[in-house]
């Protein structure tokens, strides 16, 4: 695979069509989802060639961590659908590519089950009305390891999907 348009075709071949409407979709219409494509193609890398560089490299430090690209895997909750391992598969993967994993609020695997096969990993956070729960999260987080945390500010309101989402429970 080449591409993220080829990783998007196979993940089509291999998941219920729910659960790829699901993953590849977004909420509503779809506005921001078509704005957030339209807009990373109109990114460009700029190589800076003869600038005197003796050493290049990919792998920058974000928050104190060194990561081997400039890619962090940013918070997706319920992953069992797309795979049995869930969340501890990707944990995995960003440990083999050298960069940080970021758990889920609504992860389907525990936090310090994530943390075993995670290497530096974030919390992704909702913050409740109910702050003691908010409290606890942190608390957990804390203990297990995270060592930052990734604020939501957007629950609890949630997008509104046109899939059937019997699959949730995983």
């Amino acid at each position: 695979m080449l591409n993220l348009h080829d990783y998007e075709a196979a993940a089509r071949g291999l998941l219920s069509p729910d659960v790829f409407a699901y993953v590849a979709g977004g909420s509503d219409d779809e506005i921001t989802l078509r704005d957030a494509r339209s807009s990373f193609e109109r990114w460009r890398l700029l190589p800076r060639v003869m600038r005197g560089l003796r050493e290049v490299s990919t792998g920058p430090s974000v928050l104190g961590h060194e990561v081997a690209m400039p890619v962090l895997v940013a918070p997706t909750g319920a992953q069992c659908v797309c795979h049995g391992d869930g969340e501890l598969a990707t944990a995995r993967a960003a440990r083999a590519a050298g960069t940080v994993f970021t758990l889920s609020t609504p992860s389907t695997v525990a936090m310090g089950e994530v943390a075993k096969e995670a290497g530096p990993w974030w919390f992704q956070l909702y913050l409740f009305r109910d702050r003691g729960v908010t409290r606890e999260l942190v608390a957990r987080a804390k203990a297990a390891g995270a060592s930052a945390l990734v604020v939501t500010v957007d629950f609890p309101v949630s997008g509104r999907r046109d899939v059937v989402r019997a699959w949730v429970s995983c």
